[in-house]
Parts: structure tokens; sequence; C-alpha cells
């Protein structure tokens, strides 16, 4: 992630992460986004050449069945796409 767009992702992802301590604060999740989780994410990033699907491996398909929808609106909100495999 050493470029400008890498570190603009970069932002984003941190983001999503704290979207998602939001939502967690709010009782609307009881899944947090770690520090570590977007490590992996940035590094699966890298792997599959997908953020979207990075996303999914690194964390949405970790969670609860029935928070994924309000974790993907997360995601929406800063990549202004869903993420998709």
């Amino acid at each position: 992630l050493d470029s400008a767009q890498g570190r603009a992702r970069a932002r984003a992802m941190v983001a999503v992460a704290a979207l998602t301590r939001s939502g967690f604060a709010a009782g609307d999740i009881g899944t947090l986004m770690s520090p570590r989780t977007v490590i992996s994410w940035a590094e699966n990033h890298e792997i599959f050449s997908s953020v979207g699907k990075a996303f999914q491996f690194s964390f949405l398909n970790k969670c609860d069945e029935s928070e994924r929808a309000i974790i993907a609106e997360y995601y929406q909100r800063v990549f202004d796409t869903l993420p998709t495999a």
C-alpha cells in the first residue's frame, strides 16, 4: 500500500474498522474489527487483488450471519460498493 492510492485504501479500511467500533458501542453489532484484522485485510488484498474479497475473507465471513448486512453496509458507506467475492 506504499502509494497514494494504497494509502487512501488503507485510510478507507481504517474507516470501516471505526464504523464497526461505533456500531458495537451503539449495540448494533457484537463484533469489532481489530487493528490486527485490518492488517490481515490489507495482506489478503495483496493476495486476492480485490479489497472486497479480502474484506469477506478477513472479517465479514467470521461475523454472525445476522450482523453481516449491517457490516456490509459499513463497507458500502466507505467504498461506495458492496463487498463481493
